[in-house]
């Protein structure tokens, strides 16, 4: 990181014949940066925890108990199952895979994979945080999530079954979804505590890169280009949703912090599109899209990427068009 940032210092200061960033430029970058940090760390670190003590204390065939007969009920107990097992995206689509190779309905696997990572209690009070306790953005990020989740997960029922799902799963012997292993696993309480602090440790540095580079992006582009583009880019109704869209598929913040990041974009973007930001990105970014890619066949991946995607878009469209004034229909 400091490397990173000695970069930043010597690019600016080559550069700055041609760009409009200077010395408080970039001390802006640094107050947009670190207040991006110190307000998300928390959240990442109640992420972790709960993530490491699932891991290691509620099994599969627990989940697998509270799924009903009907197939609309699992579909919604899925949606809603992140409220209990709030387990992060980082490594959900692991746990997806195992749900469905024990017999659990694909659908119901891929609706969870989806709904879980931000239909939780965690995300829940980071976006409030991060929005200054504005519950109409928390109750839209988690509407949108649900309303997103149950529809994917209905045409998954009606299109796909089980055999999209791989045979192997060779990168992770582990419940974490990380490329490490777990040395002397233990089923005894002081085991699995000791078990439950190693893999929280571990998961909060694989994340904390991630943050780390999320909010340098944002810092960068905030401080580096012109008021003007960003309000042109950030005010439309299309544009706005594309962009934040692509930028949390690229930078695959933890749902944990992301509404930090998506909140320090709320003076030049609209609510459409930063709900886009926090809906899209927990769903499908570039780590759970290359994880998802070892796990289901190529062609599920495309079309469920190609859903969400399109869900997403429309979803935070009627938002843009509602907040704008506009009839979206």
């Amino acid at each position: 990181m400091s490397g990173f940032l000695s970069e930043m210092i010597h690019f600016n200061m080559v550069s700055i014949s041609n760009t409009s960033l200077t010395w408080s430029g970039f001390l802006n970058f640094k107050t947009i940066f670190l207040s991006i940090i110190i307000e998300a760390i928390p959240f990442i670190l109640i992420g972790v925890f709960v993530s490491a003590l699932l891991q290691n204390f509620v099994s599969e065939e627990q989940i697998k108990r509270f799924l009903p007969g009907s197939k609309y009920s699992k579909i919604l107990l899925a949606c809603l199952m992140g409220m209990i097992f709030p387990v992060c995206e980082c490594g959900i689509v692991p746990v997806a895979r195992r749900l469905v190779s024990k017999g659990v309905p694909l659908y119901s696997a891929v609706t969870f994979m989806l709904a879980a990572p931000i239909i939780n209690p965690v995300v829940a009070s980071s976006t409030a945080v991060a929005f200054s306790a504005n519950l109409k953005m928390v109750c839209c990020r988690l509407g949108l999530a649900f309303v997103v989740a149950f529809t994917t997960g209905l045409l998954v029922s009606h299109f796909f079954d089980s055999g999209e799902l791989r045979g192997t799963m060779p990168y992770s012997s582990c419940d974490c979804g990380c490329s490490h292993s777990h040395k002397n696993l233990s089923h005894n309480l002081s085991g699995r505590l000791v078990n439950t602090l190693s893999n929280a440790c571990d998961e909060f540095f694989e994340m904390g890169k991630y943050l780390i580079w999320g909010a340098c992006l944002a810092a960068f582009v905030q401080t580096t280009l012109s008021r003007y583009v960003l309000l042109d880019i950030g005010q439309g109704l299309w544009s706005s949703i594309a962009a934040m869209m692509a930028f949390a598929f690229g930078i695959s913040v933890c749902s944990s912090a992301d509404a930090f990041i998506a909140a320090s974009f709320s003076s030049h973007f609209t609510a459409g599109s930063m709900l886009a930001f926090m809906v899209f990105g927990p769903m499908i970014d570039v780590k759970n899209f290359l994880l998802m890619l070892k796990v289901f066949k190529l062609r599920f991946v495309v079309l469920l990427t190609v859903i969400v995607g399109l869900l997403v878009i429309y979803g935070a469209y009627i938002v843009n068009t509602v907040t704008a004034g506009v009839d979206p229909f």
